[in-house]
């Protein structure tokens, strides 16, 4: 188990090697600059995105069918698989490493998928831009929870769902 400091200094790094100042964090540069291969397909199936290893090969398998947002988060999500679960295997053939984000890692059952989500949610949407967002770059006429969460959902560039779960998550907001 990977503790929730430890995910976000993680997260963080990759942020800080990719030399990002402000949202919307770039993740498929991210992805590209660490060498792992991003390839976009069309599945009709549940599936959003997998993340694969083979050998010192990695890649990143995309729906396309995705909304460009939910897109972003399944991308972040897989790097977290690769970058966190290293060690662990779902093997799939003698040498492939390989794992699926789909309805399950949405639902916060598996630890694996939690993990990936947040280490996904932490990468999009660092503390530290957040606080930055609040404590000045924000419109002045916000005027609630609801504009709150959609202003900074467009800032960087990510779901009302994932930034409300964000903010509750971080203590920003209560749930």
């Amino acid at each position: 188990m990977t503790t929730k400091r430890k995910i976000e200094e993680r997260a963080t790094q990759f942020v800080v090697r990719c030399g990002v100042a402000f949202p919307p964090v770039p993740v498929i540069k991210i992805v590209e600059s660490e060498g792992i291969e991003l390839v976009y397909s069309r599945s009709q199936g549940i599936e959003s995105g997998f993340a694969m290893r083979d050998g010192s090969r990695r890649i990143i398998g995309v729906n396309n069918l995705e909304a460009p947002r939910r897109q972003r988060f399944t991308i972040a999500h897989e790097l977290g698989h690769l970058d966190l679960h290293a060690e662990r295997e779902l093997t799939v053939d003698q040498s492939v490493r390989i794992y699926k984000r789909d309805e399950v890692s949405s639902m916060a059952t598996n630890l694996e998928e939690i993990e990936a989500n947040a280490f996904a949610a932490a990468l999009l949407m660092p503390k530290d831009f957040i606080e930055e967002a609040m404590n000045g770059s924000l419109p002045a006429t916000i005027g609630g929870r609801d504009q709150l969460i959609s202003a900074l959902a467009r800032q960087f560039d990510v779901s009302i769902q994932a930034m409300g779960y964000r903010l509750v998550n971080l203590g920003m907001l209560s749930p």
